[in-house]
């Protein structure tokens, strides 16, 4: 049998296989439509706009560079950033650090460190509510904070600027203004405070870091972004400086 003939029988056979099986994998597109396109359809529709943030002047920051890091936690990451001299970018408990954090998570999940099937389920597929955890800093994590990887970089005034009013944007804000922390949680250091945005599998704390970074043009888009190993390889102009790749 030629090469030809043979290609074509082996794509006739598989058209009527499809054919048969037609029913099923209409089927199994709806499903997955569903599961994709519901929640991004609801996200875009419910997700508040993002607010107006009043910031200090950039004529403010007095230094050309400034120091960004990127913290990978273990299954969760998070932004690390100098914060400018006069500042009150930090927590209740420690506005004026001298490093803020930012990390973004599912409510339960990374509020409340509610790991049941119920609200892991919940926060792969549904779009739930968030949170922003914020913790000021007067140094760095280290190896005994149980950091696994740390990534450090510096940027302009400008990029730490345009960085922090993105993040500010993620608050969920009344009258410019983040709405007030939730309770403080035993477990953490700092406070949450209500998001702005959903969270779903998707679009998780993984890909919200890297979606920042990306603004600034310090990390390359990698789509889909879910794990926290996948940030490290995205980052643009970081040194790794704590764990191991």
């Amino acid at each position: 049998m030629q090469t030809g003939q043979f290609w074509q029988n082996i794509i006739r056979k598989g058209w009527a296989v499809l054919k048969k099986r037609r029913r099923c994998i209409t089927i199994l597109l709806i499903l997955n439509g569903g599961l994709w396109g519901v929640p991004a359809l609801y996200m875009a529709l419910f997700t508040p706009p993002k607010p107006a943030i009043h910031l200090p002047s950039i004529q403010q920051l007095q230094k050309p560079l400034y120091d960004l890091y990127v913290v990978n936690w273990g299954f969760h990451t998070a932004i690390i950033l100098e914060q400018p001299t006069g500042w009150r970018l930090g927590p209740h408990n420690h506005p004026q650090a001298r490093y803020v954090e930012y990390g973004w998570g599912d409510k339960q999940f990374f509020m409340y460190s509610d790991t049941s099937i119920s609200t892991t389920l919940a926060a792969g597929v549904l779009p739930t509510a968030s949170v922003m955890y914020v913790r000021g800093r007067d140094q760095v994590p280290t190896a005994k904070d149980q950091v696994r990887q740390l990534y450090y970089r510096q940027v302009t005034s400008q990029q730490l600027y345009d960085l922090i009013e993105a993040l500010e944007q993620s608050f969920l804000r009344h009258n410019g203004k983040r709405v007030e922390p939730y309770p403080s949680v035993p477990a953490f250091v700092g406070q949450f405070y209500p998001g702005r945005e959903y969270y779903v599998i998707w679009s998780d704390c993984n890909a919200w870091t890297v979606r920042h970074l990306q603004a600034i043009e310090v990390a390359s888009p990698v789509i889909p972004v879910i794990l926290s190993e996948q940030v490290g390889p995205s980052l643009k102009g970081f040194q790794l400086i704590l764990g191991a790749e």
